[in-house]
């Protein structure tokens, strides 16, 4: 279940990307920063997407530097 501290965090680090950020998101086509903040808001099954893998992101992150000790 995705938290809301887990839709704000995406929200966040998508919010401090480039302005001219674009995202592929397979059958969904390519999707611009403007794109992914409005399925966060509206917290639908593409904005479910973004949080996810956010968290994919930053659990890899977390395990890498835990691995190397970094």
């Amino acid at each position: 279940m995705i938290g809301e501290d887990d839709w704000k965090l995406a929200e966040v680090r998508i919010e401090a990307m480039p302005a001219n950020l674009k995202l592929s998101l397979g059958n969904y086509g390519s999707l611009s920063k403007t794109d992914l903040l409005q399925h966060l808001a509206k917290r639908d099954d593409i904005g479910k997407i973004i949080v996810e893998s956010q968290l994919e992101y930053l659990k890899y992150c977390k395990k890498e530097i835990e691995k190397n000790g970094k």
